[in-house]
């Protein structure tokens, strides 16, 4: 099995933001989002345009803890 370890480069992070731009900004906001707020990928795929578009808040239960979600 393979060990995956963090990005903790901050120059990295911007590195792998500007590449996924270029591929689309759909690929950029699921980077960010998943940096920023620490959710797994399989939360971010779970989430619907109507989840977020007019929201102040982005709110769900992690699928694999279970636990609610609030933030900005």
């Amino acid at each position: 099995m393979t060990t995956v370890e963090p990005i903790k480069n901050k120059k990295d992070i911007e590195k792998v933001e500007k590449i996924l731009l270029k591929q689309g900004k759909r690929e950029l906001l699921l980077f960010v989002l998943g940096t920023n707020c620490g959710l797994r990928i399989s939360d971010i795929l779970r989430l619907n345009v109507a989840d977020i578009r007019n929201k102040k808040y982005i709110q769900l239960t992690e699928k694999k803890t279970g636990k609610f979600k609030k933030f900005r």
